[in-house]
């Protein structure tokens, strides 16, 4: 459990790297104009909003697996209380997750070129936000007393809701000079690097 739990907190760190060095974006570069040549083509949504609604539902996660090393250091001869940690924490997550997708949804791509990244987003959120929710159902009937506990525990989850995955989106957003920028002016990006860099002690 340690060393996955190493491995959640390395992802953190490695996004807030990325997001701290957006702090010193490339200059905007100018949102593509709304195609006219089609009534039925949506106008591009903001890249900032859409940026800052990504962060929004990847900072209770990344910060979630942080908090997660301290809950089960805090608590390693309390297994109950470290079971109840660990739902705060995936609640806490799947309702940022879900809200995410909703927001992602409702503000659309941010230009015709990022659909399909736009459209992996919003269902690796959607993905993400159910398996938290079945995480957290499984965590509830496992029995915090039971010897095996942490053993059953680390057998459950999935790649949908994975923090790696969402490290990695930190990092393919933070290769192109747009997102990057976008990043770097979203609020919602700023508050999750400050978070990581309480957490993380930087």
């Amino acid at each position: 459990m340690n060393a996955r739990l190493s491995i959640l907190a390395a992802c953190a760190g490695a996004a807030l790297a990325l997001t701290g060095c957006a702090t010193t974006a490339a200059p905007s570069t100018p949102t593509p104009a709304p195609a006219t040549t089609s009534s039925t083509t949506p106008p591009a949504a903001d890249p900032v909003k859409w940026a800052g609604a990504f962060c929004s539902g990847t900072t209770p996660v990344l910060t979630g697996a942080v908090e997660l090393i301290t809950v089960a250091a805090a608590n390693a001869g309390n297994p109950v209380a470290l079971k109840e940690g660990m739902l705060k924490i995936l609640e806490t997550g799947s309702k940022s997750l879900a809200d995410a997708e909703k927001k992602l949804k409702e503000i659309g791509a941010p230009g015709p070129e990022a659909k399909a990244l736009h459209d992996e987003l919003v269902k690796m959120f959607g993905d993400g936000a159910k398996e938290y929710v079945t995480i957290a159902e499984q965590v509830r009937k496992i029995d915090a007393n039971a010897p095996d506990f942490l053993d059953q525990v680390e057998k459950l989850g999935g790649e949908s809701a994975d923090p790696s995955k969402l490290s990695e989106q930190v990092k393919k957003l933070d290769a192109d000079p747009k997102y990057k920028d976008a990043i770097a002016k979203a609020p919602e990006c700023t508050e999750m690097r400050t978070k990581l860099g309480k957490l993380l002690g930087q």
